[in-house]
């Protein structure tokens, strides 16, 4: 397991909005882009990796506790999705990786070898 912080920072991920819970644990990441399936999957612990960039995603991972977000292939956030993450206090961060390059890098990080 990994903290928040030693992931953004491992992954050299871009921030996008504040670190609310640095220390919160992440125990494996979930990548998925349909959102009712990411509802019923995602599980306390986990990151996610999408490319989605709406509201629902941050309702989905508030719903979920989902502590950090992070969009794949330089996903950016409209200001009012950033604004509702803040107020929601989700993590969410940016890499230009694609979203299997980006899971196969925290599994190296994570020092997990799931199948």
């Amino acid at each position: 397991m990994k903290t928040v912080s030693e992931i953004i920072e491992a992954m050299e991920l871009t921030v996008l909005t504040e670190v609310y819970h640095p220390d919160a644990q992440i125990e494996k990441g979930y990548a998925g882009d349909m959102l009712s399936h990411v509802m019923a999957h995602l599980q306390t612990g986990e990151c996610w990796f999408t490319i989605l960039n709406s509201m629902n995603v941050i309702a989905v991972a508030s719903l979920n506790e989902c502590p950090l977000v992070i969009l794949t292939e330089d996903v950016v956030l409209q200001e009012p999705v950033v604004a509702k993450a803040k107020e929601e206090q989700i993590c969410v961060c940016t890499t230009s990786l694609d979203t299997y390059t980006a899971c196969a890098v925290l599994n190296g990080v994570l020092g997990t070898m799931e199948a």
